[in-house]
């Protein structure tokens, strides 16, 4: 936690000093950098404060997705930053090798082998004071779910081990928790 003060300077404005930056920012300039550093992905003056808790709480965002990957145009699948997002999700490159799979052919007529099979998934998270699924029809593995989650979420997330539905159900009849 900063310790704040204020410049004789600047009455009534409250400063601290930045770790991060090594400066002595006032809260509001520290909160705009914050806000910036959501928007200006390829900005890399803002790659500082992008993660940082102090800056989220100066914006007015208490509980805010400190994960790198917040607002960056990555891809989900091979996580490369991208200049466009397909569906905002996937990378031009990706999509392209979806796309051969789905339609069983690639650019040659040949069937496409490079791409694994893709399959629906779903992922379980908590953000904001609440459970949240993320489903996507086509995926790769998990951790494609996990980057897509932890860039487009707004809130901090948490992860969790949630039991198979045959599981809980036994679970329940039991009388156990799931």
């Amino acid at each position: 936690m900063p310790k704040y003060f204020e410049l004789v300077e600047l009455p009534g404005r409250q400063h601290f000093h930045c770790e991060r930056l090594r400066a002595t920012l006032s809260t509001d300039a520290c909160g705009d950098r914050w806000k910036a550093a959501g928007v200006a992905t390829a900005d890399a003056r803002w790659i500082t404060c992008k993660s940082c808790r102090i800056g989220a709480r100066h914006a007015g965002e208490i509980n805010a997705n400190p994960s790198p990957f917040r607002a960056v145009k990555i891809c989900a699948r091979c996580h490369l930053t991208a200049s466009r997002l397909i569906a905002k999700h996937l990378c031009i490159s990706c999509y392209n090798r979806q796309r051969e799979q789905v339609i069983g052919a690639n650019a040659k007529g040949t069937k496409p082998v490079k791409l694994p099979p893709l399959h629906r998934r779903s992922i379980s998270y908590m953000a904001g004071g609440k459970l949240k699924t993320e489903t996507i029809d086509r995926s790769l593995d998990t951790t494609e779910l996990i980057v897509a989650v932890l860039r487009d979420e707004r809130y901090a997330v948490q992860f969790g081990w949630q039991a198979p539905a045959g599981v809980r159900a036994l679970l329940q009849f039991e009388g156990g928790h799931a």
